[in-house]
């Protein structure tokens, strides 16, 4: 988001996150702290999709940024 926001660009439909414990085994289903959420929700609406990824499971995960952030703080 940073990065995006630096360069101009202020549109945002969504974001993948994935991540690997330090060990390096396969991809675990990872989601953005609250900070994170609370930081995105402040440049993405209530609909803004979060997917994460498990590769034990081959499984895809989805959630709005509503359900992960419920009752966040706005202006």
């Amino acid at each position: 988001f940073v990065k995006a926001l630096s360069e101009g660009n202020t549109e945002f439909k969504a974001i993948v996150v994935v991540g690997k414990p330090l060990n390096g085994e396969s991809f675990q289903k990872t989601l953005p702290c609250g900070y994170c959420r609370q930081f995105m929700s402040e440049y993405a609406t209530e609909d803004f999709l979060i997917y994460a990824y498990d590769e034990e499971k081959d499984e895809i995960y989805q959630y709005t940024l509503e359900e992960l952030l419920p009752e966040g703080f706005s202006f």
